[in-house]
């Protein structure tokens, strides 16, 4: 038999079916090099799972979660640590400062205006002592309106502006006033015009901006110390979370292994325990130490700093009485004088009630308290002078000099006055500095939580690996 010729040189056999490219293929160039792309991947992938589905693999996979866990809950712990840290140096050290310029600044315009009021009607010329005061007062008011914006931001534009209305007008009431005392000096009549246009500007235009300036320091100052002292709920999450996962590692590993304690674990444990109560202890010492201490010194110093201001409004317009000759404060403009009498004993009330201010300040409490009464006595007597035509006693019980240049030899309005001002000033100090205090225990407080819990965590990290060592070894 003989075999079938090849047909165009090529050999055929019917038994086989001849191979031929499809028409239409089922995966094209693009498909079949994509997944040459992720075969490896894939591979890789299939491996790590069926090394998890290993008792092996799950205990490392273990030990990586943990790890993650615990690092992140420390990382989150320093990292809000630092932040808090550098605002609390901010509020120390820029925001309250800046709240103490406006203080100062709203104080001293109005202490000015007293000075300057009350040296007008003095015996004679103006005695070097008062232009002394007065110029020093208008010295501080000037420093103090330039640091009272050097803690603003872009936000922070109606201070601004309020300074900026401040220092444009306080020129023009120091020219009244010197204006004033220039025609005082001639025993011009037009003299006592000057200064009460000059004293109604800085009660009506210039104190009010320097009050809202003062508010809006103190608005600023208590939102940054709220914000400051909340609790950092999300780094104390997370290291619950790390404690929790840590506990449920254990259980598993128990069962597992039928070991009831893991060493390392057991470590771990404590380490995240002892982390975890000094960042709730921080957080209680600096809310403690930054809201309720802090607020409850804030409100009498607040007090403190109205009552001054109304004292020496009162006084200023006690002297104004003299200038118009007219026997009551109401009519000069002014606050009622039980009305600023009330409000300071109300605001030494609030010093003396609160919880962590300063007892050795008593006897500052004592002065003011005798020096308001012995003022009383001596405005009251300075009233009756006025409605009876006495002028020039009432000159004396204001001033404190007769007309022929001699003490008068009962206490006068203005040495009580000058009582009075010293203690609330030595009392509002003294309270500033019981603030800032509080500020400082929180800046303490969170100075070493970052790193001492971020040092914590890797010790933590550090047994969770060791803990696991000897299980993996029994494995290998």
């Amino acid at each position: 038999m003989t075999k079938p010729a090849p047909t165009d040189g090529v050999v055929t056999d019917h038994w086989l079916d001849e191979v031929t490219s499809p028409s239409q293929p089922l995966f094209d160039r693009a498909t079949h090099r994509a997944m040459a792309w992720f075969a490896g991947p894939a591979r890789l992938v299939r491996q790590a799972y069926g090394f998890v589905a290993t008792t092996p693999g799950k205990l490392t996979a273990l030990t990586l979660v943990l790890t993650v866990a615990i690092g992140a809950a420390g990382l989150s712990m320093a990292n809000f640590s630092s932040v808090r840290h550098e605002r609390l140096d901010v509020l120390l050290n820029s925001t309250e400062p800046m709240n103490s310029a406006a203080h100062k600044l709203y104080t001293s315009l109005s202490l000015a205006d007293t000075v300057a009021t009350t040296g007008f009607v003095q015996v004679g010329l103006e005695s070097a002592d008062s232009r002394a005061r007065y110029h020093a007062a208008l010295d501080r008011a000037t420093v103090a309106a330039t640091e009272s914006v050097l803690g603003t931001d872009s936000q922070d534009r109606e201070i601004r502006e309020l300074v900026v209305y401040i220092q444009r007008q306080l020129p023009v009431y120091a020219g009244m006033v010197e204006t004033a005392r220039a025609n005082h000096r001639e025993d011009n009549a037009v003299a006592v015009n000057y200064m009460s246009n000059a004293s109604a500007l800085m009660r009506e235009e210039i104190l009010p901006a320097a009050a809202e300036l003062f508010r809006l320091t103190g608005i600023k100052v208590e939102q940054q110390q709220n914000e400051l002292t909340s609790p950092q709920w999300v780094p104390i999450s997370g290291f619950l979370a790390a404690l929790a996962l840590l506990l449920a590692a254990q259980w598993w590993l128990w069962r597992l292994s039928r070991r009831r304690f893991n060493r390392g674990f057991l470590a771990a444990t404590a380490l995240l325990v002892i982390a975890l109560a000094w960042v709730v202890t921080a957080n209680v010492l600096t809310w403690t130490a930054g809201s309720q201490r802090f607020e409850s010194t804030a409100a009498p110093w607040e007090q403190l700093t109205n009552a001054q201001i109304a004292a020496q409004q009162a006084r200023t317009t006690e002297t104004l009485m003299l200038v118009s000759r007219q026997a009551s404060l109401e009519s000069t403009g002014g606050v009622g004088f039980e009305q600023m009498l009330s409000q300071l004993h109300q605001a030494l009330d609030a010093y003396e009630d609160a919880e962590y201010l300063e007892r050795s300040q008593r006897f500052a409490v004592y002065t003011a308290r005798a020096a308001a009464d012995n003022w009383s006595t001596a405005h009251h007597a300075l009233v009756a002078d006025l409605s009876a035509g006495r002028y020039d006693r009432a000159v004396a019980h204001t001033t404190g000099m007769s007309q022929s240049g001699k003490p008068l030899g009962a206490v006068s309005a203005a040495e009580s006055f000058n009582k009075v001002d010293h203690s609330l000033t030595e009392l509002i100090a003294d309270t500033r500095d019981v603030m800032r205090s509080f500020i400082q225990d929180g800046v303490r407080a969170n100075r070493a939580l970052g790193g001492g819990v971020g040092a914590l965590t890797v010790l933590a990290i550090i047994c969770v690996c060791l803990g696991i060592r000897p299980r993996l070894q029994e494995y290998l």
